[in-house]
């Protein structure tokens, strides 16, 4: 969510790709609470020597450029944040997985710089990916992540979305699957429930 002029009180909401599959199947997003932020505010420009006063102390801040709204963050940049979060990054040591073969595993080991943490992980699509000891659904938190491809008709991508589950950090990785002759499965067809119900155990949108 971003405030696009500051002019005028104007707000951007932009959903995630988890918000828009929820949309498209019929379903309500229930948004029970929402966080604003002051990433594009660098707090050092607030001017006590103004020879204007003190009510133009914050006249350059002001006038700063308004980031918009970005579906999946992946850098706290806030310049007034606790000390322990200032510059916190998740790190992954791969990101993008290309021309997997089917009931491949693989393994994810985030780590958040500068403090320990745990991570809730969210498959886009669990035709294609799924956790390997999770059954069919769609998050599970942990330190790290076992997965597995699935067999597949056609080849077809997803994404896991790592969120921090202190920092509130987030990382996207990408598993593009090959086809498997001997499936019958159609990634784009329905999946299996959920066993974490997304809404009531704080899936992202």
């Amino acid at each position: 969510m971003g405030f696009l002029d500051n002019s005028t009180v104007t707000v951007d909401a932009i959903l995630t790709k988890k918000g828009r599959e929820i949309l498209a199947n019929g379903g309500d997003l229930n948004i029970t609470k929402f966080a604003l932020s002051d990433e594009e505010i660098d707090y050092t420009l607030w001017d006590v020597t103004h020879p204007n006063g003190t009510d133009s102390y914050g006249t350059v801040i002001e006038n700063m450029s308004l980031l918009e709204a970005t579906p999946n963050r992946t850098n706290f940049r806030s310049f007034l944040v606790d000390q322990s979060l200032a510059g916190t990054q998740i790190n992954v040591d791969q990101l993008d997985y290309s021309s997997v073969d089917s009931n491949t595993p693989i393994t994810i080991t985030p780590l958040t710089t500068g403090q320990t943490e745990t991570y809730t992980y969210y498959i886009e699509n669990t035709n294609i990916v799924k956790f390997a000891n999770g059954g069919g659904q769609s998050s599970i938190s942990g330190p790290s992540v076992s997965l597995k491809t699935q067999a597949i008709i056609k080849a077809a991508t997803t994404t896991v979305t790592i969120v921090g589950n202190t920092s509130g950090l987030s990382k996207v990785v990408t598993i593009s699957v090959l086809a498997d002759p001997t499936s019958n499965v159609d990634a784009q067809g329905p999946k299996e429930k959920d066993i974490i119900d997304p809404i009531t155990d704080g899936g992202v949108y």
